[in-house]
């Protein structure tokens, strides 16, 4: 009789915890509800309740029990394949999972992207993410500096493509650009004598021309990156930028609206200055390997946490948000434009070609974001050691 409960104890576990994952990928880690879960598992609350005090230890059991293992293996196969040069999983399979990821992806995401703001979710993805990291040589201590190097910015690339395809998904050789690199990661560079100087940058700051718009769009902003768009409450927001809620829906029918217009406003223009800012560097530059480390460095530099916070936040948020999906895509699709005309694209077969590495260095600041998100410790990487032999034909 005893065997008996304990067989059907472990089995409502795993259907809690299944249900829950289930969730997550459905309303992200914060829409996750104990009413939900039990319902979506067939179970009372109570059954939940009795194993989880509450929803942020049930994320935390996700974690462990569903996820960590899963998508640590992933991570596993594919630098075996790209950093390694070995493995039985090739190329083309890894990039099928980033192109139509799995369960198990979607809710590293969203867990790992959420870890830093829930204690008891962090108490758990931290650790299991240096431990990780150590072995593959790329924690803070370690003493060959290409390969973390490397480490980190393929876990960039892989974490970037699977953000930046979350408001919609577009046809790209991503085999082609993924070979590429581990290709350079095999090639001799010995890297440079010169400490690495990262570009200045300065926080990023709403410019509308209208002084109590452009606080209004600075306090979502800050909200965002701390909290997310599910908790970014309007009288939090509205509290911070010096309004009251009411003055807010007089400018905005919904919260979404809000929402939407800080990342048209924050995100597009960020990126024209950027292309603006950059493009003599980059493209006049001889060493442009070089140029576009110390660009890199700078766009990880402190002055802007709260805006790459914000932005990892608008992708997630994506996924559950129509609205703010289709603002997004249509932001990152004028940059990509902008970029393919800085590129000298000109006939529909240059822009064809040239579509791919345009997509790549959009997603690569975003995806190296998430690894400084996820392991605080990249901090002052030398991205030259990737990026010289990378760009070399460039």
């Amino acid at each position: 009789m005893n065997r008996r409960r304990s067989v059907a104890s472990q089995e409502n576990d795993a259907r809690l915890l299944d249900a829950a994952l289930d969730e997550i990928v459905a309303a992200g880690v914060d829409g996750l509800g104990m009413s939900g879960v039990a319902r979506r598992a067939g179970l009372t609350t109570g059954a939940l309740y009795g194993r989880y005090e509450n929803v942020n230890e049930l994320a935390a059991g996700v974690w462990t029990s569903c996820v960590c293992d899963a998508h640590f293996a992933f991570l596993d196969a594919a630098l075996c394949a790209l950093v390694d040069g070995e493995g039985s999983v090739p190329v083309a399979d890894i990039v099928r999972e980033l192109s139509a990821p799995g369960r198990a992806t979607v809710a590293a995401l969203e867990l790992l992207a959420t870890a830093r703001r829930i204690d008891e979710l962090d108490e758990v993805v931290a650790p299991d993410v240096e431990r990780w990291l150590r072995s593959w040589g790329a924690s803070a201590q370690a003493r060959d500096q290409r390969r973390r190097a490397q480490v980190l910015f393929t876990l960039g690339a892989l974490w970037g493509v699977l953000l930046h395809s979350l408001p919609q998904a577009r046809r790209v050789d991503w085999p082609a650009v993924f070979e590429r690199l581990g290709h350079t990661y095999r090639e001799p560079y010995d890297g440079s004598d010169e400490r690495l100087e990262p570009d200045p940058t300065e926080a990023v700051h709403a410019e509308t021309g209208d002084d109590s718009e452009s606080a209004l769009i600075d306090s979502v902003s800050t909200i965002v990156s701390r909290v997310g768009f599910e908790r970014a409450t309007t009288s939090r927001i509205a509290r911070r930028a010096g309004f009251t809620s009411g003055a807010i829906y007089a400018r905005y029918k919904t919260k979404d609206d809000l929402l939407a217009h800080a990342v048209d406003v924050l995100l597009a223009k960020r990126f024209a200055d950027d292309l603006v800012t950059n493009r003599d560097a980059y493209f006049k530059e001889p060493n442009v390997g070089a140029a576009t480390a110390r660009i890199f460095g700078g766009y990880l530099a402190p002055a802007r946490r709260e805006w790459r916070l914000f932005r990892i936040e608008t992708q997630l948020a994506s996924r559950h948000r129509p609205q703010l999906a289709a603002t997004l895509d249509r932001v990152q699709e004028t940059a990509i434009r902008d970029y393919l005309d800085a590129l000298g694209a000109r006939t529909a077969e240059e822009r064809r070609v040239l579509d791919g590495i345009a997509r790549f260095a959009q997603l690569m600041p975003l995806g190296l974001a998430f690894v400084d998100l996820v392991a605080p410790t990249s901090t002052g990487t030398d991205w030259r050691y990737v990026l010289v032999p990378l760009l070399a034909p460039a």
